[in-house]
């Protein structure tokens, strides 16, 4: 009996239904770039699942096959719901970007708004970013030219003075000359890096020799040594031979030094008696006039003594840079 009832429960025909199940449909909306808002992404809703019923032959006791097959089949269901659910979660954790078609991209995910990356122009006021005290600088040789005001003043001062004599170790101008007081000198030619020298001063043969000679071609331009104011003015008739000639009075801290400047070219003079000049003046030209042998400048300088002195060495001691040729 038993043997017969389990031929017969063999041969009943079991059939399990599959199960037809869609997956749903997730789209995530990505917030737009740049927006700074906070978005929420929102699913649309998921339809429900079409599950056609299975048709199972009744039974009144069920075999040992089939609830062996039952519980193959809802391991089998498990098992695909655990695969949807992690395949869900991979889904949801990507861009969506990720899961987009190129075809099918969001214009607001696709593109920067245009007002974000846009750079308006900058209204703020521009400011410094550096700032420096004031810096007096000592320029001596600034410090000694005369403004365009002063030299003026200075004239009328001269011009109102009536002019003494040239000779002797005192100023021609006194009250000019006490104006016009400065510690800066210079060499006659401040434009020639190199001054050559033909004949220096001291004793040489056929007497002494009271002046620097200094060798340059015809009509070279020649100032002062100093601020200062001319106290004589020579046409070609200087008494010593220098020709055409230049006397300057100078107050070199409050002493008194004259210079002189022979042997000038003919007609290059510039200047007259009781004019001030300050170092950018131009005196004349070199020349060879008077008792000369060819053109050059013959400097010579006098003290209060009226008592000639080396024009280089004290040019020197006065810190005066000088290259001697």
């Amino acid at each position: 009996m038993r043997e017969a009832a389990t031929r017969t429960a063999h041969a009943l025909p079991v059939r399990i239904a599959e199960t037809a199940y869609t997956g749903p449909s997730i789209i995530v909306d990505a917030p737009a770039l740049g927006n700074g808002g906070v978005h929420v992404p929102t699913a649309r809703p998921v339809r429900a699942a079409h599950q056609p019923a299975a048709r199972l032959t009744p039974l009144s006791r069920p075999s040992t096959v089939g609830r062996r097959a039952r519980s193959i089949a809802r391991k089998v269901t498990a098992g695909a719901a655990l695969l949807f659910i992690g395949s869900l979660v991979v889904v949801t954790s990507l861009p969506a970007q990720a899961v987009q078609s190129p075809d099918e991209i969001d214009p607001e995910v696709a593109q920067l708004e245009p007002e974000v990356q846009s750079l308006g122009p900058v209204t703020a006021e521009a400011t410094t970013l550096f700032t420096r005290d004031e810096v007096g600088v000592n320029d001596p040789l600034e410090s000694a030219l005369m403004s365009p005001s002063e030299l003026p003043e200075l004239q009328a001062v001269a011009d109102a003075e009536r002019g003494g004599s040239y000779y002797g170790g005192s100023p021609a101008f006194p009250n000019t000359w006490g104006m016009l007081e400065t510690d800066y000198v210079q060499t006659p030619f401040p434009q020639i890096t190199q001054m050559p020298v033909s004949s220096g001063f001291g004793y040489r043969p056929g007497g002494f020799h009271g002046g620097t000679d200094i060798p340059l071609p015809p009509g070279q331009e020649i100032r002062p040594i100093a601020n200062g104011v001319v106290s004589a003015v020579w046409q070609g008739n200087n008494p010593g031979g220098g020709g055409y000639a230049v006397f300057v009075d100078h107050n070199i801290d409050g002493r008194f030094v004259q210079s002189w400047y022979p042997h000038m070219q003919a007609g290059s003079i510039q200047v007259r008696v009781g004019q001030v000049v300050d170092i950018s003046t131009v005196l004349g030209g070199v020349g060879s006039t008077g008792r000369s042998t060819g053109p050059h400048l013959h400097l010579e300088l006098k003290n209060s003594d009226y008592v000639s002195f080396d024009p280089l060495l004290w040019l020197q001691t006065r810190e005066t840079r000088l290259e001697v040729g």
